[in-house]
């Protein structure tokens, strides 16, 4: 006989005529025809090849399936900052592929990734309330408006609870939950001292909440020095216990002398 024509089975590659069914004897077309012969096509299964692209995250295995099977799912890749969202079998990641799928060809599924939100939160260190915002893996966090905090000037947002590296919003990237710290710069206030006519009496700069020094007691020609008050009425005494929480004038009482004239009259009558 001649050798026709190799016969096609989608999914198998032919593999020889056999001149029995259980396809053990292989037939040579050298052999003489002696009586009617069925022969008998023998296919090997063709196996394919089932490629993951992981589109960035931790490589995958490709694996070897067999026509018409289904591929065995990977464990799902890792991709810093993303949640694996299932694979797919277009680049556009339109298409979903179920693992029931039966693989014909050769194929790349291709993995679709969800970017993971962080929470940047906002430690005031005694200051108003900031927002926590909710910020996209490796983009840039929104400068919130600063807090305040009586008697302090915001300085900045920090990284850590010590307050050594600032964060900058323009370049620091989110990668974590993250926790930016408040530095604050305690505000210096003047007390100023109205001596009410007498010796200057220089003003001093003080920290909010502390309290401001006793300075020496000025002089007035006549009078006699009765202490600092807080109001130009002279009605509220002011201790220097007070702790300055704002610019501050002090003023001073004064009480006039009285002076004796005694008069010697020289052997008259006594005057009083």
């Amino acid at each position: 006989a001649t050798s026709p024509t190799a016969p096609t089975k989608t999914g198998y590659t032919f593999a020889g005529w056999y001149s029995d069914i259980g396809l053990t004897n292989s037939f040579a077309f050298t052999t003489a025809i002696t009586a009617d012969t069925t022969l008998y096509a023998k296919w090997t299964i063709n196996n394919y090849t089932v490629s993951f692209n992981s589109n960035g995250g931790s490589a995958v295995t490709s694996q070897s399936v067999a026509y018409n099977t289904t591929a065995t799912e990977p464990t799902a890749p890792t991709r810093t900052g993303y949640t694996f969202s299932g694979w797919y079998s277009d680049s556009g990641l339109t298409t979903s592929f179920a693992f029931t799928t039966a693989i014909t060809a050769d194929i790349t599924l291709y993995a679709k990734w969800t970017v993971n939100n962080y929470t940047v939160s906002f430690n005031s260190n005694g200051g108003s309330a900031v927002t926590s915002q909710s910020v996209a893996y490796n983009t840039t966090a929104t400068s919130p408006t600063a807090p305040t905090k009586t008697g302090y000037t915001f300085a900045g947002w920090y990284k850590e609870a010590g307050l050594i590296n600032a964060w900058n919003f323009a370049s620091d990237t989110v990668t974590a939950d993250t926790t930016l710290y408040a530095k604050w710069t305690v505000n210096n206030y003047t007390v100023s001292f109205n001596s009410n006519g007498g010796s200057a009496v220089t003003s001093q700069s003080v920290p909010y909440n502390t309290t401001a020094t006793e300075p020496t007691a000025p002089t007035k020609t006549g009078y006699t020095f009765g202490g600092w008050y807080s109001d130009s009425g002279l009605t509220t005494s002011f201790a220097f216990t007070t702790a300055i929480t704002a610019d501050t004038t002090l003023y001073a009482k004064w009480t006039v002398n009285s002076y004796t004239v005694s008069f010697t009259s020289n052997g008259g009558s006594a005057v009083t």
